[in-house]
């Protein structure tokens, strides 16, 4: 057997375990080695990885599905939690001091604002919550002003987009819904997609894009760019390795981080 062949094995195995766990209450672990005809040691690597995705919790010899966040884990950062702030934490290696930046109003990027708080930069976004993020004492956050779109509080409509089609950027750091090689990069809101396919149009030096696993090989509805757009893809190392393998092959430089 290839490993290429392998890896396919094993990730449609821990498909099959999430559809299991999700199909009833906790299930005990020899029960889902006997039904996958695996071994124990080899359903616990599945599991560990499970886990470190924040698929599953796994304790006592049984699995069940995790939430982001439930009452017993409130306070306390999930897996997702841990992989989103890894990827941001990779950002600033790709971004140099007192360039212009585009950021767009994804969750990671506002991670990836904090991160950022090394260097002096002039920021543009149409995020918010930027106003909140630690900052370097030289950076400058310019907001681009429009309707604000609850609950991500993102700044939409004709008046930003007018402010954007003003501008430039050096770098544009953009998170999504979905990039893959039949959709190219996608999201589930179609105000901003308008406005994250300006910012793409508008960048001199390199589209990054960040999207953790959950994201990469995935389609939305709305369509931002096409791969050609996009420079650098910054995900973990629980992305599929297929598409992985496909975006690198588009020319995408694929950074795979590990928490």
């Amino acid at each position: 057997m290839t490993v290429k062949n392998s890896m396919a094995n094993v990730q449609a195995r821990r498909e099959k375990i999430l559809s299991a766990v999700d199909q009833s209450e906790p299930v005990a672990v020899e029960g889902l080695a006997q039904r996958f005809n695996v071994s124990i040691t080899t359903l616990r690597r599945d599991l560990k990885a499970l886990s470190d995705m924040g698929q599953v919790k796994w304790h006592h010899g049984l699995v069940e599905r995790t939430n982001v966040v439930t009452a017993s884990n409130h306070g306390s950062r999930s897996g997702i939690e841990l992989i989103k702030d890894t990827i941001a934490a990779a950002v600033p290696a790709y971004i140099v001091k007192n360039s212009t930046l585009f950021v767009n109003s994804s969750s990671l990027c506002w991670r990836a604002i904090n991160q950022l708080a090394i260097m002096p930069l002039t920021i543009i976004t149409n995020n918010i919550k930027a106003t909140e993020c630690v900052r370097h004492p030289e950076t400058s956050i310019i907001l681009t002003g429009g309707e604000i779109r609850y609950p991500k509080e993102s700044l939409v409509g004709t008046v930003a987009m007018q402010i954007l089609e003003t501008m430039q950027s050096d770098y544009t750091l953009i998170g999504c819904d979905g990039i893959s090689v039949a959709g190219g990069v996608t999201t589930q809101n179609i105000y901003e997609a308008q406005i994250n396919s300006t910012m793409i149009s508008r960048t001199k030096q390199k589209v990054i894009c960040v999207a953790d696993y959950r994201k990469v090989g995935v389609t939305s509805n709305y369509h931002v760019a096409d791969l050609t757009g996009v420079d650098i893809l910054i995900t973990d190392n629980f992305a599929n390795e297929k598409v992985v393998r496909d975006l690198r092959r588009q020319g995408i430089d694929v950074i795979q981080v590990s928490n």
